[in-house]
């Protein structure tokens, strides 16, 4: 049996497109503790979500997000170029040219690392935010 880990977070409607609405989220204690989103946009995060409520422009919302996919978008984003700089290092140390050793490194990295971001996009499109209700 698998048990879904739902996240519920805080956040303000600040734009509408149909059936999504553009979120800016709140700080909350998890945030506090990880810091990514400070560190790659310094202002606070923008998410899109499914508006199955309707919420308007302004209104104050819980979104619930799935943590597992969450979880698995982090693994793709750091761990598939991580696996691309090692598979990288590893095959270029068995070669002798160092233009070669550098094209293979480079091949390996690109690779997993584009990999990694068309993963991401596939989950973000099936498993979007969704509003949950308004504050």
């Amino acid at each position: 049996m698998t048990i879904i880990r739902k996240m519920k977070e805080k956040g303000k409607v600040v734009e509408k497109k149909g059936e999504i609405a553009v979120v800016m989220m709140e700080d909350s204690d998890k945030c506090e503790r990880c810091g990514l989103c400070k560190k790659i946009v310094p202002r606070e995060p923008l998410i899109e979500a499914e508006n199955k409520i309707n919420a308007d422009i302004g209104d104050n919302v819980f979104v619930e997000i799935d943590e597992d996919i969450l979880f698995k978008i982090s693994l793709f984003v750091y761990g598939f170029p991580l696996i691309g700089f090692i598979l990288g290092i590893i095959f270029s140390y068995f070669l002798k040219i160092l233009l070669l050793k550098i094209l293979v490194f480079l091949f390996f990295f690109v690779f997993f690392w584009i990999t990694g971001f068309k993963k991401v996009k596939i989950y973000g499109e099936k498993t979007k935010p969704k509003i949950i209700s308004k504050i």
